[in-house]
């Protein structure tokens, strides 16, 4: 090929790769507003936690263009050990128009396959790495922030639709649970909701005795002595589901103690405790407020890293159907992660078309399209 060959090939090139941009790139984009929420419900914690909690929220394209239009609000619940910027900065750390949940929602907007509405994403990570959005005697009130404080604050900053049915809530994993279980306790705030590989649904796999963590953490004596993500993370959940402020340092009734024999057996009131909190265990309790919900949906993926995901989705969705409790339950390939971003990405397809199709717009009342 001659030079001048090359020469236009790479003009082409670049020409091509511009008007790729440019048909990808939406004329009109969203605005992300980066804020601190002081927490009343976080103050005066057993563990330190911060109340000053840091709060993203994504406001659609014609919240600017048409001053006195309402807006339906999505809450998005991040998983342990994330952020708010888990949804708002791209995991590559590149540029990735499909890589956070702002450019999804500006391309979705921009095609017509989504509607417009405010997103609120919060960063509740308690010092121990999760929150579980619980209301807690060692951590705070997390769930009364969730479901209290933050959607006020949010009614007195922002033109959001201020009733139950133009508001839904979501969330990842430990997000996840907290959406399924405030969901099914606060219909009158939150009337749409979606689990993505929600977490702790109930006991299965590596949420159980089986998992060597629970033993081991029992020998631990200080933070520095915890090792690895599951010991961590059982004191997260304990501290979240049997906070005990009478026990440090970890402030924890453990669900489990080494037997007579050297097994480990249930310790209570741990054991009953965490049981307690299990969505599969609450459902016929709050059968009623499920009932009342716009919609419920929850996913799970085949190869989860977190074993008791998969079985417990299951479990949870069997329950809801012996219940008749309208709802939809999916199982994908992929692994705890890997099929939520990008164009085709669950993210996309599937959680932000769903709050699409479901939340009520301003000015509309109309049907829930759900499988009644």
């Amino acid at each position: 090929m001659t030079l001048i060959a090359h020469v236009l090939t790479a003009i082409l090139a670049t020409q091509t790769a511009g008007l790729e941009a440019q048909q990808l790139a939406p004329k009109a984009t969203g605005r992300l507003v980066i804020q601190t929420v002081h927490a009343t419900t976080l103050e005066n914690t057993v563990t330190g936690e911060n109340p000053d909690r840091t709060v993203a929220v994504y406001l659609p394209p014609s919240y600017f263009s048409q001053p006195s239009r309402h807006f339906p609000t999505l809450f998005l619940l991040h998983g342990i050990g994330d952020t708010e910027s888990v949804w708002t900065k791209a995991w590559d750390e590149a540029d990735d128009p499909w890589g956070t949940v702002p450019r999804l929602l500006d391309h979705g907007i921009a095609s017509g396959q989504l509607r417009e509405m405010i997103v609120v994403m919060p960063d509740l990570r308690s010092k121990a790495g999760g929150s579980f959005y619980t209301d807690s005697t060692v951590t705070g009130r997390w769930q009364e922030f969730v479901t209290r404080e933050l959607p006020a604050w949010v009614g007195g900053q922002f033109r959001s639709l201020a009733s139950a049915e133009s508001r839904g809530i979501a969330g990842h994993s430990m997000g996840g649970y907290a959406a399924i279980v405030i969901g099914m306790k606060f219909p009158d705030v939150f009337s749409v909701v979606y689990g993505m590989n929600s977490a702790t649904l109930d006991w299965g796999n590596d949420l159980s005795r089986d998992n060597p963590a629970f033993r081991s953490v029992l020998e631990r004596q200080k933070w520095e002595d915890l090792k690895g993500f599951y010991e961590v993370g059982i004191i997260a959940v304990g501290q979240a589901f049997s906070p005990n402020p009478e026990r440090p340092p970890f402030y924890v009734d453990f669900p489990f103690q080494v037997g007579d024999g050297g097994e480990l057996v249930p310790s209570q009131p741990g054991h009953q405790r965490w049981e307690e909190h299990f969505p599969i265990h609450l459902v016929e309790r709050y059968r009623d407020n499920l009932l009342s919900l716009r919609g419920l949906r929850f996913d799970t993926c085949n190869d989860d890293e977190f074993t008791h995901i998969p079985p417990t989705s299951r479990s949870l969705s069997r329950r809801l159907t012996e219940l008749e409790v309208p709802h939809i339950f999916e199982e994908y390939n992929g692994d705890h992660r890997n099929r939520m971003w990008g164009r085709t990405g669950r993210l996309y397809t599937e959680v932000l078309t769903w709050f699409s199709l479901l939340l009520e717009q301003d000015g509309a009342r109309g049907a829930a399209a759900s499988d009644r």
